[in-house]
């Protein structure tokens, strides 16, 4: 900050006396927690704790013999899963300065002054130490075990202590700490959710311990496996399919009801429009979250750094203007009268520059602000829209390898934190132009006003004729070149249809050069509108998959529908919740069996292999395509040739020889006389 106040007292220095001092009071205080020494004291606590998590797990596939399958591998964050969503969320909205500090001031773990070249390893690096820092307290969350909270709590109050040290150190602000407060308010509510949260989580794991689930769903706390499927989110999806839609909403009928309507329908359109079931993923909440505080905390540094240095130029011009007196006096200096001429004319930029910063500033904030609403609809949409098979928005799953889709979604949740805060940016400047243009030439505009002027007489006309040309062309198509005046595309008099085309292809050269203008200011506008959003790509259809951020955002949709399904976790969930059921019921009935019951227990499992047999053969008759499916399985497990099945199987079933169709009743009579 010291170079903006150096410009300032250069620009403000005038060979004139004035006991006007050059002070810029926005400026950091000492760091009471340096950053670099904190990241790097932190790895060694957090190896540790890493370490005893670990601990806490089992290994599945490598070595499971060994020490009883631990030290296991823990993980941060289930992306798939929406448990834990707003914890996640708080914990990556603590994330959100240092988010700040990469994407603006790519700001490293430790200091580097080596060869340039090298900086992108620093950052690496620095990226790494960063992720081991904050490791343990995302897999303390996952854990959801007392020592994954008593962890997580640790980390959260070291991180806290850390951000309150160095928030509301001694500073020299000429504005009190309430505006500091409000600056860090979004982050603060996070470290105190977490605060709070956290530990009541650990007491509540010691106190009432609860059995993790091994279900697909996300299990609600509940001794039934089936009532817990249907509490879940999945099971309220399910159960929802089978319900009959409610009819529709009765349209308003007296005239305040109507305006309430009205008004709901535009808030919804605008803003957001709820969708009673849905939850959204904690991927999703995180990212949202993080990039709503981005913005937040961008958005009002800037403000009052602005707001502050242009108060400081408008109290300067007024020190010098007083100085020099603010009224004409007979007989003084011409040198005096050009001076105060200019001190007013920057007085006059000064105030309207400052409404230009301001408001550019809040009007790209808002923007950013209601499209992270949409992008939240969006993705819902995409979403649902997914689970029913259909995704004509998105790049389709065959167009794409299965390689890609997953980097996709690896690269999803950095590449959207990072798409916001340069489109905040871009999107600031280009307002920030706009506004300035325009403040110029109101400003200026007794000495711009001829100009103007003549500008619009010569280019007015060009625009008349083109709303009347094309408005012609319509009315022409419409009335008098289409049956029924344009309901069905049938032409009508093609004779005066081929003379007037003929005509407009000279006329519509002229409107082209117009046309063409507009369209890369089109361009423009909407690509720098759209550029925070990956849900929608900014280049055409066919060149989607070469705009990295759309081909994440891609990527991410056709994993989280694919792992997400509520109809299959429900169907896994069902699978898993009667196989653990038949274990427990074994095991009952292995502790109460007989010696002299052997007999009878063997011919009741041969009874269930043969009812479970049967059932087989019934749904793989009724369904050639799960048979086939099923050949080919077996197949690839013992080698053969799967070419042939396929081709065996590709011709579909003749229409007058239905395939045949088994009775369960009969397979049970069948099994019975067995």
């Amino acid at each position: 900050m010291e170079f903006i106040g150096e410009f300032l007292g250069v620009f403000l220095e005038l060979p004139i006396d004035s006991n006007f001092t050059y002070k810029v009071i926005v400026e950091d205080c000492e760091t009471i927690i340096p950053h670099e020494i904190f990241r790097l004291a932190l790895l060694l606590p957090a190896a540790i704790c890493t370490l005893l998590l670990a601990f806490t797990s089992t290994r599945i596939n490598v070595k499971t013999g060994l020490l009883n399958g631990r030290p296991g591998l823990i993980f941060p964050m289930d992306v798939l899963k929406r448990s834990h969503r707003f914890s996640y969320a708080a914990a990556f909205g603590t994330l959100a300065r240092l988010c700040a500090d990469i994407v603006f001031n790519s700001k490293y773990a430790f200091t580097y002054t080596g060869p340039t070249y090298l900086k992108v390893f620093i950052a690496l690096i620095s990226m790494l130490i960063y992720g081991m820092g904050y490791f343990p307290l995302f897999a303390g969350i996952t854990a959801s075990s007392p020592l994954g909270y008593f962890v997580a709590t640790m980390f959260t109050w070291c991180f806290a202590a850390e951000f309150f040290a160095n928030s509301f150190c001694r500073q020299n602000f000429d504005y009190s700490y309430v505006i500091l407060i409000l600056w860090v308010l979004p982050e603060l509510l996070c470290y105190l959710y977490l605060s709070i949260s956290l530990p009541a989580r650990f007491v509540l794991s010691i106190v009432r311990p609860r059995k993790k689930s091994k279900l697909a769903v996300d299990f609600e706390s509940s001794d039934d496996l089936y009532e817990s499927i249907r509490k879940s989110y999945q099971g309220f999806h399910v159960t929802k399919l089978f319900k009959k839609p409610p009819p529709p909403t009765p349209p308003a009928e007296g005239l305040k009801d109507k305006i309430l309507s009205l008004l709901k329908s535009l808030s919804q359109k605008i803003f957001y429009k709820r969708k009673q079931g849905f939850r959204y993923s904690a991927r999703m909440i995180s990212v949202m979250a993080v990039g709503f505080i981005l913005l937040y905390e961008v958005t009002f540094y800037l403000f009052m750094l602005l707001f502050q240095y242009f108060q400081y130029l408008e109290e300067g011009i007024i020190v010098q203007l007083i100085a020099i007196g603010i009224d004409f006096q007979p007989g003084e200096p011409e040198s005096i009268t050009i001076l105060r001429d200019g001190l007013n004319l920057s007085y006059y930029f000064v105030i309207a520059f400052r409404g230009c910063f301001l408001t550019s500033l809040l009007i790209a904030f808002a923007i950013n602000a209601v499209f992270l609403l949409h992008y939240m609809t969006s993705y819902r949409n995409n979403l649902l829209s997914l689970y029913k098979g259909q995704a004509q928005h998105l790049t389709a799953r065959t167009e794409k390898s299965n390689a890609s889709l997953v980097v996709g979604s690896m690269r999803y949740a950095g590449y959207q934190v990072g798409y916001i805060g340069w489109g905040f940016f871009i999107q600031f400047l280009l307002l920030l132009i706009f506004s300035m243009t325009i403040a110029t030439v109101v400003t200026l505009w007794g000495y711009l006003e001829d100009f103007i002027i003549a500008q619009i007489m010569v280019l007015w006309p060009v625009a008349l004729t083109s709303l009347v040309l094309n408005f012609a062309q319509l009315l022409l198509s419409k009335f008098l070149f289409l049956q029924e005046h344009g309901n069905i595309l049938s032409m009508d008099n093609r004779r005066l249809f081929f003379v007037v085309t003929y005509f407009m292809f000279f006329y519509n050269i002229f409107i082209g050069i117009f046309s063409c203008l507009m369209r890369i200011l089109k361009s423009i506008v909407l690509g720098a509108l759209f550029l925070p959003r990956l849900d929608h790509s900014t280049l055409p259809r066919k060149f989607q998959q070469l705009d990295p951020g759309f081909d994440a955002y891609c990527g991410f949709m056709h994993v989280e529908s694919t792992h997400t399904n509520p109809v299959a976790m429900v169907f896994i969930s069902i699978l898993q919740a009667e196989s653990l059921t038949s274990l427990k019921r074994n095991k009952i009935n292995d502790i109460n069996v007989l010696p002299f019951d052997e007999k009878q227990e063997m011919l009741a499992r041969r009874k269930r292999k043969a009812i479970w047999k049967w059932s087989l053969a019934y749904t793989l008759v009724n369904n050639p395509e799960i048979s086939l499916q099923r050949r080919l399985v077996l197949a690839k497990e013992r080698n053969e040739n799967v070419k042939e099945i396929f081709l065996s199987h590709s011709a579909p079933f003749p229409e007058a020889v239905p395939p045949p169709k088994f009775a369960l009743n009969d397979a049970y009579m069948q099994e019975e006389k067995l």
